[in-house]
């Protein structure tokens, strides 16, 4: 049998820089199945064969004969269907295995790395070759490295939940499935309000997850003013009030002179003698003038500092705009990575709340 050799594959060693180093996709596998495989049984003691009636496992072995065939053949796709339908008959890690193989030359990355993880669930034994297995842990492996988990969450009734272009799911509720590593767009729409979109990229082994939120756009509405001292125009138009006010008891003052004014010169013309010139009724007279004066010039500011005061007001008049969903802080996004060294293993997380 054949065997595909992986080259390049180096878990736990080197230096810090080749673990940081982009690993290579999964090469194409050139490994064929085997003209005599069989289906490991070892009776109900196998937890792969627990449950599973001889009929069921024949049929299945037979499908797996079939897909096999397909597979040295490289009819990958109609191969694939015979393992698919094997497996709903027995669920077996070596149909998983095979299918995995015929995935992989399909670019279906996904379902190749889901079936390989079925494939080594139970070890060596029902691939009944160490080097199957070795070659499984290994696609695993590399697989992984091309693959990321999402979890996308909407509570907005109604709403319609979109991954990269197709509908998941209408909110309120959640959607999880696993993607290509790269970047993806997550969008949340609805009659009335924002739509939402996202477009992060999601790294190799990220569990990443968001919670995809909608406002109308009154909510995303937001003001400001030219400059924060809203009291000054309002000032400046009171302190016109009061100028003005001030205008009108000067001008109530001069018309109390030249009452006073005319009063005297009545009295003086009382005995048809007239009224002599005396400074007290010049200055009388001139005091009426002078308070008349300011009087209009108290007007005059007043009314100025009024105009000015209300155009000041306009300019600095709450003007409205609009700010993005994510500004308002409430969004929830985390992707959790994994992170193997030479010494250990761990996690990265990242995320805002």
């Amino acid at each position: 049998m054949n065997k595909l050799i992986v080259v390049a594959l180096c878990l736990g060693v080197g230096t810090a820089a080749a673990d940081d180093a982009p690993q290579p996709p999964p090469q194409k596998p050139n490994e064929k199945a085997g003209s005599n495989e069989s289906l490991q049984n070892g009776g109900d003691v196998r937890p792969w064969a627990q449950g599973v009636s001889q009929p069921e496992q024949q049929q299945a072995l037979k499908l797996f004969h079939d897909g096999n065939v397909s597979l040295n053949d490289g009819l990958f796709a109609k191969a694939a269907d015979s393992y698919r339908e094997a497996l709903k008959h027995w669920d077996h890690p070596a149909i998983h295995y095979n299918l995995a193989l015929a995935q992989m030359n399909l670019d279906q990355t996904i379902e190749a790395y889901d079936n390989m993880q079925a494939a080594v669930k139970y070890g060596e034994a029902p691939l009944q070759s160490k080097d199957k297995f070795d070659n499984a842990k290994q696609y695993v492996v590399l697989l992984e490295k091309q693959v990321a988990s999402v979890s996308v969450a909407c509570d907005k009734p109604g709403a319609k939940v979109s991954l990269d272009g197709k509908e998941v799911f209408v909110a309120p509720g959640k959607f999880e499935t696993r993607v290509l590593t790269g970047k993806h767009q997550f969008v949340a729409e609805k009659q009335g309000y924002t739509t939402r979109i996202n477009a992060p990229y999601i790294g190799p082994g990220e569990k990443f997850r968001i919670e995809l939120k909608l406002y109308t756009a009154d909510e995303l509405t937001r003001y400001h003013r030219k400059w924060d001292a809203t009291w000054m125009p309002w000032a400046v138009m009171g302190a016109g009030v009061v100028v003005v006010g001030a205008g009108a008891l000067f001008e109530l003052s001069a018309n109390s002179s030249y009452s006073d004014y005319d009063h005297k010169v009545e009295q003086c013309n009382m005995n048809n003698a007239g009224c002599p010139s005396s400074k007290a009724l010049t200055d009388l007279r001139s005091s009426g003038d002078s308070k008349k004066t300011l009087g209009y010039v108290g007007y005059g500011v007043g009314a100025a500092a009024v105009v000015v005061g209300a155009a000041l007001a306009y300019i600095n008049r709450p003007e409205a705009y609009q700010i993005r969903a994510e500004d308002l802080g409430d969004e929830k996004q985390v992707s959790v990575t994994p992170i193997l060294t030479p010494d250990g293993a761990g996690a990265s997380i990242q995320g805002h709340f």
